[in-house]
């Protein structure tokens, strides 16, 4: 199985001083402040070339937060690390369709998440789909040109409370690489 390959890596993040803040009732102002918390997780990817032209990836990520309460915190009180998912699921394939040139598809499932408040973001499968194409230039440079399109399924979702991401996106970019 050496076209199998595993990776995993466990995380612990001990913040000091995270600064943190909280909107004053009826007032066009917010109130930061110094918090300590505490960021931890697991990460898990399994890859595997199933042929010379398609692979793939799977990968799982665990994540947790625990922050400690401030005198002045309220139910106004917003915490980015709320917006994170505690579980999160990425499964890809890429496959080599001509020469220098890769297809690339990919779901990305999110978790639901809660805020302070109980407002829920409901879990999401986003699915991405791009294109490639390597073109090798005089004295080892070489263009690379991709485009994609995200959210091909028009999911309607959110990844910070409050802000909808766009539906379908599409887009071109090219890289030089000298």
């Amino acid at each position: 199985m050496k076209n199998t390959k595993f990776r995993a890596a466990a995380f612990y993040q001990d913040i000091t001083d995270y600064q943190q803040h909280n909107y004053i009732q009826a007032a066009p102002s917010a109130l930061v402040y110094n918090i300590d918390m505490v960021v931890y997780g697991l990460e898990l990817e399994l890859s595997r070339n199933f042929r010379n032209d398609l692979s793939g990836y799977l990968s799982y990520t665990f994540q947790d937060w625990d922050a400690d309460s401030h005198p002045m915190d309220t139910e106004e009180t917003h915490y980015l690390l709320q917006n994170q998912p505690k579980n999160r699921v990425v499964l890809g394939l890429a496959y080599k369709l001509w020469e220098n040139g890769v297809v690339e598809l990919n779901a990305n499932y999110l978790g639901r998440r809660y805020s302070k408040q109980d407002d829920r973001m409901d879990d999401v499968t986003i699915v991405n789909l791009g294109a490639e194409h390597r073109f090798k230039l005089p004295q080892d440079c070489e263009f690379i040109l991709k485009g994609y399109v995200n959210n091909v399924t028009d999911r309607d979702y959110q990844l910070r409370y409050g802000y909808d991401m766009p539906g379908v996106t599409a887009g071109i970019s090219g890289t030089l690489a000298f």
